[in-house]
């Protein structure tokens, strides 16, 4: 399985089985940088930073700071941007998705409003070979959207159970049901369940084997088959959101991010 980068935060509360190590992840600070925004989104494989401030799409390099505004589609409800080449915006509110280049242009918008068959957007991602997963809120169904042919190709049947939160890659889509299920399809159609997450404030899955999640203002390393809990060492004493990527963890405080390296085994 390729690596599973950018999976976004997932807020909620889950409960199941967990057991707690006593034996923590420890880590090594790395720097701190000063940024004034609303929500912290993560890093890309280039150490670009992406947040959002005011409704506004902004991506930082060394040398620039980029946005993207458009107001007039709502409240932004995610940005994908594990491929910096082309980023994918959705406006949940307007059941609207816009692509971006590496310089935050708008290439295509996609209102599914106006599709052949109307598909009411719950989940999006950026998946492989031109194609964006899609899952619908009405028949609580996967699919994968072509961006070159405007079709979709429903890959799953309808779930008995609808989704609460996501998470995806460019080969794999994970989400979380109202009955606190994991599950996982390939592009595919290969659907796999993972099982239950313990109870957490906001969670990121790294693979299928491991998440990263807070609870009371603590990070935690969590393996999903041992159902094992490991505290992270932080010398934060709260958390507004963090970010996982390559070894390195990124969290977000009071208008800075400071990034560490867990020592894993």
């Amino acid at each position: 399985m390729q690596h599973t980068h950018y999976f976004f935060s997932w807020i909620c509360s889950f409960v199941t089985a967990v057991t707690f190590s006593q034996t923590p992840v420890k880590t090594d600070k790395l720097d701190s940088i000063s940024w004034n925004v609303d929500r912290y989104l993560g890093f890309d494989q280039q150490l670009h930073q992406y947040a959002i401030k005011d409704n506004v799409v902004i991506k930082r390099t060394k040398n620039e700071v980029l946005v993207y505004k458009n107001l007039g589609l709502g409240k932004i409800e995610r940005v994908d941007f594990q491929n910096p080449l082309q980023l994918v915006v959705f406006y949940k509110e307007f059941n609207t998705l816009v692509l971006l280049d590496n310089q935050l242009n708008e290439t295509k918008r996609i209102d599914f409003n106006l599709s052949p068959t109307f598909i009411q957007l719950e989940a999006i991602g950026l998946s492989a070979q031109n194609q964006l997963w899609v899952y619908d809120g009405n028949s609580n169904r996967l699919g994968l959207y072509s961006t070159t042919k405007d079709h979709t190709n429903w890959i799953t049947v309808p779930n008995s159970n609808p989704l609460v939160n996501y998470a995806s890659d460019y080969t794999f889509f994970y989400w979380i049901d109202s009955q606190k299920k994991l599950t996982t399809s390939s592009i595919y159609g290969k659907v796999t369940t993972l099982g239950n997450l313990p109870k957490y404030e906001t969670i990121q899955l790294i693979d299928a084997t491991t998440a990263v999640y807070c609870i009371e203002k603590q990070l935690y390393l969590y393996e999903i088959a041992k159902g094992s809990s490991r505290k992270i060492e932080i010398t934060e004493n709260f958390v507004d959101n963090f970010f996982f990527k390559d070894g390195i963890l990124a969290i977000f405080t009071q208008n800075k991010i400071t990034n560490y390296k867990l020592i894993l085994p």
